[in-house]
């Protein structure tokens, strides 16, 4: 463990300054980086590799981005999923810390996704039960996928449109069991942005805002 420390000392701090506290972990080849338990980086030969995705990766790649099998076309590791960002990139500290935190973000939202797809049934996820199961069944939401497709915003004005007694009690429930964790850890930041993208959703249909988060 100290090797690790020492190699990725400086790739750390300076990770550290943007976006917190960075962990590294020894991989078969080079580092993982971490943030909040999620991989983003690859630090390998002195060079840091962003984890990217779909239209992401496109952007980076407009940037001037590229890719780890491109850079190393004979690496045994089939992770053309990280690129090497270009120095003026790295050097516009603002643009940098946000490329960072979509890494971060969309790899979190991956993990989540796979997580809840391991799920069969409504029920079966965080906050829910046979009772909340039933409920989406009204607005013909039968399983996760769908679910999760729906979204909660979706489901909550879906259920309001049939008349059906809904309140943010419920809509908390919803948005925390697509994250795959307790409403309870729900942070206040979080239920302010749900709240406005809720908000703005129902003003779109034609129904009353909601004005407290409590």
């Amino acid at each position: 463990m100290k090797i690790t420390l020492k190699s990725t000392e400086e790739i750390r701090n300076s990770l550290n300054e943007l976006i917190g506290s960075v962990t590294a972990k020894n991989l078969f080849t080079g580092y993982g980086l971490f943030k909040d338990n999620i991989m983003f980086g690859l630090y390998q030969n002195g060079t840091l590799y962003i984890r990217a995705e779909d239209k992401f990766a496109k952007y980076l790649q407009y940037q001037g981005a590229v890719s780890y099998l491109t850079v190393l076309p004979k690496s045994k590791l089939n992770i053309g999923n990280y690129y090497r960002l270009p120095k003026i990139l790295i050097e516009d500290k603002i643009l940098y810390k946000k490329i960072l935190i979509q890494s971060i973000e969309q790899a979190k939202a991956q993990k989540i996704a796979i997580e809840i797809a391991k799920k069969n049934r409504i029920k079966d996820l965080f906050n829910l039960s046979i009772k909340h199961e039933r409920l989406l069944a009204k607005i013909d939401i039968y399983d996760v996928n769908t679910f999760r497709m729906v979204g909660d915003i979706n489901c909550y004005i879906k259920l309001k449109k049939q008349g059906i007694s809904v309140n943010l009690t419920l809509f908390w429930n919803l948005k925390a069991a697509l994250l795959n964790k307790n409403v309870n850890l729900l942070t206040e930041k979080e239920k302010e942005n749900a709240l406005i993208q809720l908000n703005r959703s129902l003003f779109d249909a034609g129904l009353r805002k909601i004005k407290t988060i409590n």
